[in-house]
Formats: structure tokens, sequence, C-alpha cells
């Protein structure tokens, strides 16, 4: 071949290289780490379908947009430097919105018991990772394994602090859990979506907040039945565990459900590292007043991947106006804040503010 032919073979091969990487470009698997702080939510004509909504194409017509978590210590860095990529859909009556995020671990077993028999250690320790290194906390609700998210949103009322977290999150210098003293300082509430990987994910949920003036005496939503219950003889006594599945120690499953307990059989042939769940979720929560379980949830952990995937989604109206941010009110605009919690205690990285906006 001559050598001008060869020169005109290279740039022909160049051509198709600058093709290529154009055309890739526009791919949608292409995920583009900066942030907006615009999360646009796509009006969309067709509903997802909510039995595999993690996995439903509808979110190929969504724009994504990654919220940056850890960055700043005035809205909590424990975890570092992280990346939430969100997107958000809505149809004619609710909204959707898909959280994805990189977490090492999948912790679903918050308070979760376990039998020791070595030295130093109770009969019934909480916490199954910590080889009693821990003391039992049955008196203190933490976020001891479970992973959690939390979503808070201004309900339009609030001033200038609208849903700053870093005006709110543990205003009293608590920390025990997301929602225990958290207060506004503004003049208005705040509508905190959380959802627990082992508390309110098992039942298809996320708790629904409303976080208030400092003297509120309630920060969940209103309700009747309440979904999970801590597993503990009395909240006075954290020694021991009051329910186990009725199958005994033979049990090894991370979630405990009311139609499946019995009491705690503290003589059975328990062997050492057996555990029970730390609460017990109860299947009828749709009972009565449900504002606190307005918000539903599904969720997927890629053990491969080591990433959460979330959707949360509720109806754009809402009859409880005083507990929750109403999207259709006229506003296209919200401010929102993303908290992301790791496995245990106070552990967790705080996005800053970002625009929620929709069509």
């Amino acid at each position: 071949m001559s050598r001008k032919w060869l020169v005109l073979a290279g740039f022909a091969l160049f051509f198709m290289v600058v093709v290529m990487f154009s055309s890739c470009s526009k791919d949608k698997g292409v995920i583009d780490t900066r942030s907006s702080g615009i999360l646009n939510v796509k009006s969309v004509s067709t509903s997802p379908d909510t039995a595999d909504i993690i996995n439903d194409p509808i979110w190929d017509q969504a724009e994504e947009t990654s919220i940056r978590i850890g960055e700043d210590e005035n809205y909590t860095n424990d975890l570092k430097v992280g990346v939430v990529k969100t997107k958000a859909v809505a149809d004619i009556a609710y909204v959707y919105m898909r959280f994805d995020w990189r977490d090492s671990t999948m912790s679903v077993r918050p308070g979760f018991w376990t039998n020791e028999v070595g030295p130093g250690c109770a009969v019934w320790t909480q916490n199954a990772d910590t080889n009693c290194f821990e003391t039992d906390n049955a008196l203190s609700p933490r976020w001891e394994n479970e992973d959690v998210l939390g979503l808070l949103i201004d309900m339009g009322n609030n001033g200038v602090e609208k849903a700053n977290c870093a005006t709110t999150c543990h205003a009293s210098a608590d920390t025990s859990d997301i929602g225990y003293n958290h207060y506004t300082t503004g003049d208005g509430n705040i509508d905190a979506w959380v959802w627990r990987a082992g508390r309110s994910n098992p039942l298809g949920l996320a708790d629904d907040q409303c976080w208030g003036p400092k003297n509120q005496t309630r920060r969940e939503d209103s309700y009747t039945m309440e979904s999970c219950l801590r597993n503990s003889m009395q909240s006075t006594d954290p020694s021991e565990p009051r329910w186990m599945h009725r199958t005994g120690p033979a049990y090894a499953g991370s979630f405990l459900f009311t139609a499946d307990t019995v009491m705690m059989n503290i003589i059975s042939n328990w062997q050492p590292r057996d555990g029970v769940p730390g609460y017990v979720l109860d299947t009828n929560w749709n009972t009565g007043n449900t504002s606190r379980y307005d918000v539903r949830a599904k969720s997927s952990y890629d053990d491969q991947l080591k990433r959460w995937t979330i959707v949360m989604w509720r109806r754009l109206t809402t009859p409880y106006t005083a507990e929750d941010v109403n999207f259709e009110g006229g506003r296209k605009e919200f401010q929102a804040t993303l908290a992301i919690m790791d496995h245990a205690f106070e552990r967790h990285s705080g996005s800053k503010p970002f625009t929620i906006k929709f069509e």
C-alpha cells in the first residue's frame, strides 16, 4: 500500500473514532457527575409499574442530577464526599423520586439482638457486629446496623430557612436518630421523608415526618397504628428481646413481622451468635389515620457494585396540608436537602440545599 493510501486510511480511522465518541457522549448510559443544583421532575403520560419500579424504563425519560453530599461540615460530612444520583418523574397523580448512591455494606438490622456467652458479654447483646465491645442501647434509638436516606422538603412557609439541613439537623445536640429533637429555627415546617433499610423499607414505606418549631410534641405525621416496635422486654428493661420468630432459634432472617412472632423463650436451644431482629414490623399499618405512611418506597442493593437504589413516591396533592408539602398548590419549585446515613450511630453526610423543579 502506498504512503498516500496509508495517510488516507489513517484519516478515515480518525474520523470513525471521532464519530463513535460523539455518539457515545449522547448515550443515556454516560453519567454526568456535575451538579446543577436542580432536580427536574419530568412530566410523563404513563405511570411506572410500582411492582418493578426500580427497573421501569420510564426512568430513561428523566434527566439525571448528581447531588453531592459531605462537601461542607455545616451539613455534616461524617461519610466524606459522595454523590447521590437522582431522577424524578410525575404522572397525573403521583411524584416518583429515584436515588442511587454507593454504600460498601448493606445494613438492614437496626438494634439486632445477638446471643452471647463470651467473657464480659451479657446473655443478649445488641449490635451483631460488635462482639460485645458495645453496651446495650435499647433505651437510645439509634441508626445502628441500618442504612438511611432522608429527604427534607420545604413546605413553603419557612421564610429564609426553608429546608436547610444545617439549621435543623440535631439543633439540640441530639444524635440519636433522624427526626428526634429536630426542629426548625424559622417559622414554618419541613416535610421529611425518611427511608430506613431495616424499619420502613420491608413494609414498602418511608417514614413521613413533619419538623416544626422547638416546642412541637411530635416528629412523625399523625397515625393510628405503629408500623414497628422496638423488640425489648420494656422500654426501661433493655436486657433481652421480648419476641422471637415462631420457628425459634432456627430463624436467621433480618426482619420480624407481627404475624410470625411468639413470646421470647430464653431457655430454647440458643447457640452463640444466634440472633433476633431488634424491631417487630406490623403489616397492619394501613389502618385509620395513615398520614405517617403516605410515602411509599422500594429498594434494591447491588452487592457487586455496592450501591443502593431506592424509589420513593407520594401523591402530588395531600389531605394533610398541615403535615405534608402540597406539590399542586401553584408552586413549581421546592427547596430540599439530602442526608445519607451508613450503618451505625450518628454517622451521615448531608447535601447543601438544592431545588426540586416541576415542569
